[in-house]
């Protein structure tokens, strides 16, 4: 796994959690450009998905857990579109609190698996 790409991962998770955080507080619903950056974030993620399984695969690196790093990266390529499938569904301002929360839990499993991938 490559830092940079989880550091700008990280970085369009937070930029998507503030974003919510805006829309929270302005008592507004999922608009498009959100959903768009929250694509691009999916994207990145699947994108690292299939690159750091493929990486984990060739590596002969021992100290990685290789189960953890796998089901890391899963997760978190699964919490998002959950997340907006419920944003777009829910008619109160809450839905875009659980992309709120959806945005932080990526940014925070992103950095562990750049932890575990580390060693």
């Amino acid at each position: 796994m490559l830092p940079v790409v989880g550091y700008a991962l990280t970085g369009l998770a937070f930029v998507g959690a503030a974003w919510s955080l805006a829309l929270l507080v302005l008592d507004r619903r999922l608009d498009d450009p959100l959903f768009w950056l929250l694509a691009a974030l999916e994207a990145g993620l699947l994108a690292q998905l299939i690159g750091g399984s493929v990486a984990l695969a060739v590596s002969e690196r021992v100290g990685i857990d290789g189960v953890t790093f796998v089901g890391y990266q899963i997760t978190a390529a699964a919490a998002l579109p959950v997340a907006v499938a419920w944003a777009a569904s829910e008619r109160t301002r809450w839905g875009v609190g659980v992309l709120l929360v959806a945005c932080l839990t990526v940014a925070a499993m992103v950095q562990r698996m750049l932890q575990v991938w580390q060693g």
